[in-house]
């Protein structure tokens, strides 16, 4: 058992944590995020979270992680990501020690490899956001949540309603709404819905609970904006995201089945028959029958939002992974190989996988940002291939344990190649990257015009102002004479100055405007 947790903490570690801070902060989110971290350190401002001087929309787990990380090792983006990455790696191990106990050490094992070798979590904690606090706390928050109610242990169900208002404080009311959604079908689906089993499972000295530990910040943040920040928090930034479209996030209602299907290739090509064999079973093994109200909760629940990011349907990947173990373990036995035949799956994952080098090569040939980068690049992704082709070899020698390793390794060693050089390379291009030498060297004022990238607060390591229109401009350049304006072109050929010349322009990476450095001698 110890050797199988070593090898999933170093899949976890290779996966998630290569060369995590070989990127510079520039996303949106990672940047507001980061950037708001570091100015509450700065001003010990604890309660009203802030980005450039204005409300920024997360609420404060994860700030006073990344607090503690740059007073050891400084503001960049080693600090700002590393307790995602550890949080990650703490997920799998969550992951691996329930299900053991639940399901078996050899489930354990897949499920949490599984979870190692996709491309969607590896990303996703590496982040510099509330994502990988939320779905650790929520993973170990639901798992604790099934084992306390099968042993009729109420420490676990505590360590559930915890998690919960820890997840409060880490993205809001989402925290309660994935849980809750997921008890609710699962007892709905389990026929055991009813007011003796909800005072059974501690509901309401949980929800007491849960409310203790995450409302008194809110209240105090409350308290310090006059309920400026709480309103526009739980109006702006919950509900009218759900009912709303969101910077441009539009969401489809099959979005959620799409991500998770993509998020967890290359094991994902046996969901189908995953989900066949959990439900055929669910009464012999409760916990799959979970597995699945969690799937369909999230799954639901976001089937109707307006907004949907990648990142979303994510709670609901490790009681997936569950599944996928399940079967595949099953599959091993003689008698689960005859009933599914599973060469089909392997054949099309190979298909699949032979396919992702192509569409590689042909997107750095075809797609603006990485034309500029070295085709080669594309050859990072024909270790995948070779798993595709290994699997479906040891699949049709009946050797399904060979198969799935072949897929894993593969797809964790592509992972570790693609964060370690096409990635760096694309990133090493941002505008934001190559024009910041350029305007600290000037040693001026510097402003945002419009449009303002968080990317450029960051890494200044200032609070740059946002000016609207000309007049705030002209306002700013008299009393400060001679100044820095970072803007969009678009934005900059609607203002009319001749005592102003551009030192810089660089195409942003994925968007359409230009970003323009312009100065005022």
């Amino acid at each position: 058992m110890k050797n199988r947790l070593w090898v999933i903490v170093m899949a976890g570690l290779l996966s998630y944590g290569w060369n995590f801070w070989g990127t510079s902060i520039y996303f949106l989110d990672e940047a507001k995020n980061a950037q708001c971290a570091a100015e509450m350190l700065e001003t010990r401002g604890f309660f009203v979270p802030r980005f450039n001087g204005q409300f920024h929309d997360k609420p404060v787990l994860q700030y006073v992680f990344m607090m503690g990380a740059y007073q050891l090792f400084g503001i960049n983006s080693f600090s700002a990501r590393l307790f995602s990455v550890l949080f990650g790696v703490l997920m799998l191990i969550v992951v691996f020690q329930f299900v053991k106990k639940l399901l078996g050490e050899k489930v354990a094992f897949y499920a949490a490899l599984i979870l190692a070798a996709s491309l969607q979590m590896s990303w996703q904690f590496r982040m510099a956001a509330p994502d990988p606090y939320l779905l650790f706390l929520l993973t170990l928050g639901m798992l604790s949540f099934f084992y306390g109610y099968q042993t009729h242990k109420s420490t676990y169900l505590y360590v559930f309603y915890l998690c919960i208002g820890l997840g409060f404080v880490t993205k809001g009311p989402i925290a309660y709404a994935l849980p809750g959604l997921s008890v609710v079908v699962f007892l709905l689906l389990n026929r055991d819905f009813s007011w003796q089993r909800i005072v059974s499972l501690r509901a309401f000295e949980g929800i007491v609970l849960s409310l203790a530990l995450g409302l008194p910040w809110y209240v105090g943040t409350g308290l310090a904006t006059n309920w400026e920040w709480p309103e526009y928090f739980f109006i702006t930034h919950n509900i009218s995201r759900y009912t709303n479209t969101f910077e441009g996030h539009h969401g489809f209602p099959f979005d959620g089945v799409v991500i998770v299907i993509a998020a967890l290739l290359p094991l994902s090509v046996f969901l189908p028959q995953a989900f066949f064999v959990g439900w055929k079973e669910r009464k012999q093994q409760p916990f799959l029958l979970f597995s699945i109200s969690v799937f369909i909760a999230v799954i639901g629940f976001f089937f109707f939002s307006q907004t949907v990011l990648p990142s979303y349907p994510a709670p609901c990947m490790p009681f997936v992974a569950v599944l996928l173990g399940y079967f595949l373990v099953k599959l091993e036995e003689e008698s689960g190989w005859q009933r599914f035949k599973p060469v089909f799956n392997a054949v099309v994952y190979m298909v699949i996988s032979i396919a992702l080098p192509v569409a590689a090569w042909i997107a750095f040939h075809k797609v603006p940002e990485l034309k500029q980068l070295s085709p080669g690049y594309s050859l990072v992704f024909v270790i995948a291939s070779l798993g595709g082709v290994l699997g479906l070899w040891f699949i049709h020698q009946k050797k399904m344990s060979s198969a799935f390793y072949s897929y894993t390794a593969s797809f964790v060693v592509l992972l570790m190649l693609v964060f370690q050089f096409p990635i760096p390379a694309l990133d090493r291009l941002n505008p934001v990257t190559n024009s910041l030498a350029l305007i600290e060297s000037y040693n001026k004022p510097i402003v945002h015009y419009r449009r303002i990238n968080p990317a450029y607060v960051f890494n200044l390591h200032r609070i740059v102002p946002d000016l609207h229109n000309e007049e705030e401009l002209d306002d700013f350049i008299r009393e400060h004479g001679s100044v820095i304006v970072i803007s969009a072109e678009k934005e900059w050929r609607e203002v009319k100055r001749t005592d102003m010349k551009q030192v810089f322009e660089g195409r942003y990476l994925f968007e359409p405007p230009k970003a323009i450095v312009m100065i005022k001698e």
